[in-house]
């Protein structure tokens, strides 16, 4: 082959699409943490039910991925919920406490 000629790298759309969605992922959880660990107005109860929305859209994007994220992801959130608030008990919200 010239040394000039390009190949023709295709990519696997799966492969593309499963690396866009762990993208995400990082996404979701880096800005939940940053948010939760940063900003001084966010309560512990308002802190504990971003959690769960970010869970929540963790899951919709990896429907498998629940075992996986309590055991990965879940004690970073725990470790910021701690250091922020540590007289408060670590509990997550129940669908009826949703501050939205």
């Amino acid at each position: 082959m010239p040394k000039f000629e390009h190949e023709s790298h295709t990519e696997d759309p799966s492969a593309f699409f499963e690396r866009r969605r762990m993208r995400r992922v990082r996404m979701i959880v880096e800005l939940t943490l940053n948010l939760i660990s940063s900003d001084r107005t966010v309560s512990h109860r308002e802190a504990r039910c971003l959690v769960e929305c970010a869970r929540k859209a963790v899951l919709e994007l990896f429907p498998g991925f629940e075992r996986r994220y309590e055991n990965v992801v879940r004690p970073h959130f725990d470790r910021v919920l701690q250091q922020r608030w540590p007289d408060e008990e670590l509990r997550y919200t129940s669908p009826h406490e949703m501050v939205n």
